[in-house]
C-alpha cells in the first residue's frame, strides 16, 4: 500500500504528517468512494464525517441500488478528498493552473450492523452538517434508518497534496461557476 503513498509524482507539493490531512478531512463535505466492480472503479459520490480518534471515515448510502450492491463489508477502497481555490494565469497558457489540496485514503470498508453503532454514526454524520440547526425536528429512529447502510471506512494508508498560487501567477480568480445546481 506505502508504494502509492510514497511515490507521489509533485513530492514539492506533498503534505507530509497528519495535521494537514486532519484539517481537511474535517472541513471538508464530500468525498469520492472507488471500488473495483468487474475491472472497472465503482465511484459513489457521498458526504462524510472524519473520526480523528478512530481514524476512520464514516459515510451513508442506500441499501438498494449500485452501491448498495459494490459498496460491501470488508472490501477494499479508495477514497478521493477535494478542495479546489483560485485558478490562475502565467506567460504561458502550459503554466496556467489551479490552487488545491487533496487527499488519497487506503483501506478497507466495513458496513456497521449494530444498531446502536448505526445510530450513534449517523448522529455523528448528522451533527457536522445540521448540528448549528436551532429549530426542532424528529430524531433518527430504526425504522427509518432501515434503507440506509451506514459504513466506515478505516484509514490504512494516505497521502495528501497542496498547490498554492505560485509567484510567477498573474490573475487570479475563482472559477465563474454558481455553487447551486
Amino acid at each position: 500500500m506505502s508504494e502509492y503513498a510514497n511515490n507521489v509524482r509533485r513530492k514539492d507539493r506533498q503534505k507530509p504528517g497528519t495535521s494537514f490531512m486532519h484539517e481537511l478531512l474535517i472541513n471538508s463535505a464530500s468525498c469520492t468512494i472507488a471500488v473495483e466492480k468487474d475491472g472497472f472503479p465503482f465511484l459513489h459520490v457521498a458526504f462524510f464525517a472524519f473520526d480523528k480518534e478512530a481514524n476512520e471515515i464514516i459515510f451513508h448510502f442506500s441499501k438498494h441500488g449500485y452501491a448498495g450492491e459494490q459498496i460491501t463489508d470488508g472490501k477494499k477502497a479508495t477514497i478521493s478528498v477535494y478542495k479546489y481555490g483560485k485558478l490562475y494565469t502565467a506567460e504561458k497558457a502550459v503554466d496556467f493552473g489551479c490552487e488545491y489540496q487533496s487527499i488519497i485514503l487506503y483501506g478497507n470498508i466495513e458496513i456497521v450492523t449494530d444498531e446502536t453503532e448505526r445510530l450513534a454514526a449517523m448522529q455523528k454524520f448528522f451533527l457536522k452538517f445540521f448540528g448549528h440547526v436551532d429549530e426542532a425536528y424528529e430524531a433518527f429512529t430504526s425504522a427509518q434508518a432501515k434503507p440506509i447502510h451506514v459504513a466506515r471506512f478505516t484509514i490504512a494508508d494516505w497521502f495528501g497534496k497542496e498547490h498554492l498560487l505560485p509567484e510567477f501567477a498573474k490573475q487570479r480568480f475563482y472559477f465563474p461557476a454558481s455553487p447551486v445546481i
